[in-house]
């Protein structure tokens, strides 16, 4: 069935369902995964306040039959099961986009809440450069258009910007967050809900891993997306050169390779050469893999953002011109350097040489941390829970 006519089901629902006070709904990375913002905020939910009806919704059947094994509440999207909890929800919390969870219409009474999978450094959302805009994204027309136009509302009743308020994790954030979101857009400096885990071993403990990394130098290679995913797949660092590969063996060094979701149909199948091991194609969270990396790698993400809490190493591996080829960043790291940057492979060696036998010149100083973070706690969650209740009052 056409994605639309479900939607026209979900909204015919919606219109004899009320919305039920405290229900929640959450969903992430377009209904594909459950991870992140909106994972680590729901556990948090069914922890610490169990009155409240937390639901995660997705399309994905393994999504769902691994958090029904956990006792998780989590509906499919396209289920008539999944349709009234949207059509009840009180609440709706979306990570990557609105996507996330399809048919939530515009309801009196309903809230909407982004929690974002990062925070701002690369030019996206709406600091997305126009001309980049045009060409990537060009404007619908004729029958196309008109579909959309009807379709939309049906299908993706809102848009992020339309959330309550936006958090923030440090006041140097707040104007970049702004261009992202909009400048009368309601920007709170809470901390990053996703960032909680970090801080808790006990849960970290309880996730999936890579076996057999203990007393193992582990850095992480995190690149971004090039062109939203339509352009080259990152190269990994290292793989036709042996004399390095031979370096990190003798030096119990494993580089690990994480790509951009966007690039994972790119990717080769994950798989494991001894110090090069990538797992772009494993389901681990994000925030599990940075809490097991010693060092992290990346280029113009901004999950160097949510690795800066953690006080360890990070390289800048700028092996391209994103800057004006793709689109762009907002502010330039090297003024304010909080690590290494690199422009070749010989250059990232000999950093990674450094952190292996200077580790402690080479993390964050304090000063950089707490301009980044102005929480460095755990306690995101409660923050953020405590904000929306508080704008109810």
């Amino acid at each position: 069935m056409p994605i639309t006519l479900y939607g026209i089901v979900a909204k015919i629902l919606s219109l004899f369902v009320p919305i039920k006070k405290n229900s929640w709904i959450f969903g992430a990375d377009y209904g594909r995964s459950y991870r992140e913002g909106s994972r680590f905020l729901l556990e948090y939910m069914l922890e610490k306040h169990s009155n409240f009806e937390c639901t995660f919704l997705t399309k994905s059947r393994t999504v769902k039959q691994t958090l029904d094994k956990k006792r998780i509440p989590c509906e499919m999207n396209f289920s008539i099961r999944g349709m009234i909890k949207i059509a009840q929800a009180e609440a709706v919390f979306t990570t990557q986009s609105t996507a996330d969870i399809l048919f939530v219409t515009k309801k009196r009474g309903r809230r909407y809440f982004f929690l974002s999978h990062g925070q701002p450094f690369k030019a996206v959302f709406l600091a997305t450069p126009k001309e980049y805009g045009k060409n990537r994204f060009p404007e619908q027309k004729g029958l196309k258009k008109i579909v959309n136009k009807i379709s939309k509302p049906i299908v993706r009743g809102y848009d992020y910007w339309e959330s309550e308020f936006f958090t923030s994790t440090s006041e140097y954030l707040v104007p970049y967050n702004k261009l992202y979101y909009g400048e009368s857009s309601n920007i709170k400096v809470l901390g990053m809900p996703r960032n909680d885990v970090l801080f808790d071993e006990k849960k970290i403990q309880q996730e999936q891993w890579i076996p057999n990394l203990e007393n193992k130098l582990v850095i992480t290679y995190m690149p971004t997306h090039r062109d939203y995913g339509f352009g080259d797949l990152s190269p990994i660092p290292f793989i036709h050169n042996e004399a390095v590969q031979e370096w990190m063996r003798n030096n119990d060094v494993v580089l690990i390779i994480k790509q951009h979701p966007n690039m994972e149909r790119k990717a080769l199948s994950s798989k494991n050469e001894d110090v090069l091991i990538d797992i772009t194609k494993m389901k681990f969270d994000p925030q599990v893999c940075l809490y097991h990396t010693d060092a992290l790698i990346t280029d113009y993400s901004s999950v160097w953002l949510d690795y800066l809490i953690l006080k360890r190493p990070i390289v800048f591996y700028y092996y391209d011109n994103y800057e004006e080829n793709d689109t762009g960043v907002l502010y330039d790291l090297r003024d304010d350097p909080p690590g290494s940057f690199c422009y070749s492979e010989e250059e990232l060696f000999e950093v990674i040489k450094r952190i292996r036998s200077d580790y402690k010149s080479m993390q964050p100083t304090e000063r950089m941390v707490s301009k980044y973070h102005k929480y460095v706690d755990g306690n995101s969650c409660e923050r953020y829970f405590n904000a929306i209740v508080n704008d109810n009052k």
